[in-house]
């Protein structure tokens, strides 16, 4: 299980929450989210055992209220990856969603991955409104190779000027840390500046030429 992924729990799971009392709407509407099948998210993992740490964004009815939710490791059913381009699509104007789905063909042809998190994510997950005119789009990359993070940086970089509205996210490396792609971006020709990375299990500041170290090299082939 990694950061940004799916978690579905069995529809009876216990959870806890440090957000909300239990039994008050918010605690209702996440306990009413896990008896649909819905999935939470994962979060980054405090590392003790047994214990899972996900979250939980509600719609703009229940004013976006965010909540991490602790369950047991039994209470999980499925973990998948994050929502495709292509199933979010929908969610958008026809414009903004052409830009995406060129960025989505553009993984695919370097054999990246493209995932969506936020409140365009919770919003097909819910199928209520979550995102406002301010919202932006949130994109999870997975990279294996120096060449995938060479396109996919640019393809980042290029999708951010098409679209009207902003586009974030991560581009996330072979050991499982991430870095936002515009701080990426900012230093790509500085690689000895110090960037803020995301672990699986905890935030720590390192140079950048350090993350690009973990990229492995392709294989040459005659």
């Amino acid at each position: 299980m990694r950061r940004h992924d799916l978690v579905y729990l069995h529809p009876a799971a216990a959870f806890t929450t440090p957000c909300a009392v239990t039994g008050d709407p918010f605690w209702q509407a996440a306990a009413d989210w896990i008896a649909g099948g819905r999935p939470l998210v994962a979060a980054r993992q405090s590392g003790a055992a047994g214990s899972l740490l996900l979250g939980l964004s509600l719609p703009l009815a229940q004013q976006r209220k965010k909540l991490s939710i602790h369950v047991e490791r039994s209470a999980l059913a499925e973990i998948s990856a994050p929502l495709s381009i292509a199933r979010c699509c929908p969610r958008l104007p026809a414009a903004e969603g052409d830009v995406l789905r060129q960025l989505a063909a553009e993984a695919v042809a370097c054999s990246a991955r493209l995932g969506v998190f936020g409140s365009l994510a919770w919003e097909v997950l819910s199928g209520e409104d979550c995102r406002h005119a301010e919202s932006d789009i949130d994109l999870i990359c997975d990279v294996e190779t120096p060449t995938q993070f060479d396109v996919m940086l640019a393809a980042l970089q290029r999708a951010a000027g098409q679209l009207s509205c902003r586009l974030d996210g991560e581009i996330r490396f072979p050991d499982g840390n991430a870095v936002a792609w515009r701080e990426i971006a900012a230093y790509r020709e500085r690689p000895a500046a110090v960037v803020l990375v995301k672990g699986s299990h905890e935030v720590s500041l390192q140079p950048l030429q350090v993350l690009l170290a973990t990229l492995n090299e392709e294989s040459c082939h005659a």
